[in-house]
């Protein structure tokens, strides 16, 4: 299996992958400016819990099937795996430097994490568990479908019906294991780890079965 290649992964990035999800991070930074540091801890909460996640689903879901150089990349012996690895690590890694930067910015606002959530490992779960289950999400989707667009818009709407409905979800017998809000709003919920495994399970099951998909090649040419 060849290395990847970051001289590729630059070449072929396209401009939307950085300045959409920055794009958001400046927002939420001008909120903090404007509603002022009474509201920076929720503001905070927002960006890390509900929008990191919704972005990295819909870059996700452009990821692989944007790539201008995929029918090259099919014509030459590199791996399906490192070819779903080459497109989604750099979703991810972007979505964490947003999450990493963002919350140094809150923390010289003077926001205090403690309030909401016990340690630093669970401010880190409340962005990281949602964002690798839209993320895992987003490319399914768009594989299964063989379109881009449609994998990010059927993201978009789980994330909506989740969010709108979460109270019912983290109710549910069995919705309050895929709650992806359920580490960044409800960190006490006593399903909370559970909930945890469930969907880091469940990505890992979508990130398996985005690699079978991309196995049949004819399916995206």
């Amino acid at each position: 299996m060849k290395r990847i290649s970051l001289r590729y992964l630059l070449l072929t990035s396209r401009y939307d992958q950085i300045w959409f999800p920055l794009a958001f991070w400046a927002l939420f930074i001008i909120l903090n400016f404007v509603r002022g540091q009474q509201y920076v801890l929720d503001n905070t909460r927002s960006y890390l819990g509900a929008v990191i996640p919704l972005v990295g689903g819909i870059m996700s879901a452009y990821a692989v099937l944007e790539d201008p150089a995929i029918e090259l990349r099919f014509a030459t012996p590199i791996r399906t795996l490192q070819t779903l690895l080459e497109r989604l690590l750099p979703v991810l890694v972007i979505q964490m430097l947003c999450a990493v930067t963002y919350q140094l910015v809150a923390l010289a606002y003077g926001a205090d994490f403690s309030t909401y959530y016990p340690n630093w490992i669970d401010v880190q779960l409340a962005w990281l568990i949602p964002t690798v289950s839209l993320s895992a999400l987003g490319c399914f989707i768009s594989l299964a479908a063989a379109h881009s667009t449609t994998g990010a818009l059927l993201t978009g709407m789980i994330w909506l019906v989740q969010l709108v409905a979460r109270s019912w979800f983290a109710g549910g017998r069995v919705g309050q294991y895929f709650l992806v809000f359920m580490s960044p709003l409800m960190v006490e919920h006593p399903a909370l780890r559970a909930n945890q495994s469930a969907l880091t399970s469940l990505s890992l099951v979508l990130i398996f079965a985005s690699w079978m998909l991309l196995r049949r090649q004819e399916r995206y040419i």
